[in-house]
């Protein structure tokens, strides 16, 4: 599976959603008073979620292709 952007991309979308919705540090740019702290723990959330499916998909198809 080559092409799987979309599917991480998701993933980190439901991810960084979950996080936000459990601790209360969901921030809505665009329909919200701008808030530079919590628009740097909102990027700080994406970018954990993206390292940690990164992390997961780089070890299970590394496994496939073995």
């Amino acid at each position: 599976m080559r092409n799987n952007g979309i599917i991480k991309f998701l993933i980190i979308y439901f991810i960084a959603k979950l996080i936000g919705v459990t601790t209360g540090l969901s921030y809505n740019v665009l329909t919200q008073d701008f808030n530079l702290i919590k628009l740097i723990l909102d990027i700080i959330i994406w970018v954990i979620a993206y390292f940690i499916v990164d992390l997961v998909f780089s070890k299970s198809f590394k496994k496939q292709t073995k």
